[in-house]
């Protein structure tokens, strides 16, 4: 039986989460396209500078992150038996889980109590989420990737109860801007820079020699953006270099194979696929062994789920730009701290990550547990950041 449109709009929203942890609204058709760069002329110096930016850059990124600072509430929030609510668009995507193991980790440091309710990628379950939330008179609920206009009414009419309601991981929508009672936790211009560190990483490891094909997640708008900068990254740093692209969505993601397998053929030297989340990966694999070109093209991807990292591992992925899922829970935490603060709830912008490849993965401990802890991204230093901004140590 077809899921009714509505549900499958919001199981395609999911999988575009996982893209770096983005989402907002879907729904754009599959198509191919190129990019290639034909800008003739270009001095080799400049392609030089630009190899060379890309190496320092990745180079910064080889070991464990440097956490930024947290800035300081305008004033102490009691979070003491507080209750709050997360609401997962869907609980069975690590990158949404582990925000939510993050949240409720920050906010319980502050003896608060945190309930997940799991929205299960559907817009019904999402909306009666928010509504028991409001029943229960929780005193705040954030949610993750839930597009503001997918579930309005619900957003509104908890707001209207006085609940505090960050709306997680996505941009405005619908006409919707925060005020005092909801607002907006955009981490988009952090999707953005990540797409254009997979262009780095890219030209880090294959030089003024790259000769790429860009698979371009069209769900949304932010999403074509991202790969939009990514690109644009690419070519600004090598102006030489080749770089192609083919166009697909989550809910035609099965379809991705045959489109790399068929621009692969159609550019037999291409040397790298750049592919935006390590889940789209197999199929991006499928389609490099129907050409005939496995051990031979490079794939960069990111997120660091356990599977990308194994592949990283085994020799079948060359790099992936790793995001900590436990810290960007806290960072979740810190929109809610600093709307009950009254602050301005800032956008995340700062591009947090590690560039996982055969020369760092070897020491790792590579299982699920592992997953939900921050021994990949070095420990857990920037807990104490944010209790410190918060008064709470």
């Amino acid at each position: 039986m077809t899921p009714p449109l509505s549900t499958r709009r919001f199981t395609a929203l999911a999988a575009a989460s996982v893209t770096a942890l983005l989402l907002t609204a879907c729904g754009a058709g599959e198509q191919g396209s190129t990019d290639t760069n034909t800008s003739g002329g270009t001095s080799t110096s400049a392609g030089s500078a630009g190899i060379d930016e890309a190496k320092k850059d990745v180079a910064a990124w080889a070991d464990a992150p440097q956490w930024p600072e947290v800035p300081k509430l305008s004033k102490k929030v009691d979070l003491k038996g507080k209750r709050f609510t997360y609401v997962a668009l869907g609980d069975q995507v690590p990158v949404i889980h582990g925000i939510g193991v993050g949240v409720e980790q920050a906010l319980s440091a502050g003896g608060a109590k945190v309930n997940t309710c799991d929205g299960k990628f559907n817009p019904t379950s999402v909306a009666s989420c928010l509504k028991t939330a409001g029943d229960e008179k929780a005193d705040g609920v954030i949610t993750s990737f839930v597009d503001y206009q997918m579930a309005g009414p619900a957003f509104d009419q908890l707001a209207r109860k006085g609940v505090k309601v960050v709306v997680g991981g996505v941009a405005p929508s619908g006409g919707r801007t925060s005020d005092a009672t909801l607002a907006f936790y955009d981490n988009t211009p952090r999707v953005f820079a990540l797409h254009e560190a997979m262009a780095e990483s890219a030209l880090a490891q294959l030089g003024d020699s790259a000769k790429v094909v860009w698979a371009k997640l069209m769900d949304s708008t932010t999403t074509k953006s991202a790969s939009a900068k990514g690109i644009a990254k690419f070519k600004e740093l090598c102006p030489g270099c080749q770089i192609e692209s083919v166009e697909f969505t989550t809910v035609n993601l099965d379809k991705l194979g045959l489109a790399i397998s068929a621009a692969l053929l159609a550019n037999p030297d291409t040397n790298a696929i750049v592919v935006p989340v390590d889940t789209m990966v197999p199929s991006a694999l499928q389609g490099i062994q129907s050409a005939g070109k496995a051990g031979k093209v490079k794939v960069f991807s990111s997120s660091s789920d356990l599977a990308g990292l194994q592949r990283i591992k085994d020799g079948r992925q060359a790099s992936d730009l790793g995001t900590p899922v436990l810290y960007e829970g806290w960072r979740f935490a810190q929109a809610m701290m600093q709307l009950l603060a009254g602050d301005e709830v800032a956008k995340g912008d700062q591009l947090v990550t590690r560039d996982f490849t055969k020369d760092n993965v070897g020491g790792l401990t590579l299982t699920p547990q592992k997953y939900l802890t921050d021994d990949w991204f070095g420990g857990s230093g920037y807990r104490g950041r944010f209790l410190t901004a918060w008064g709470l140590k």
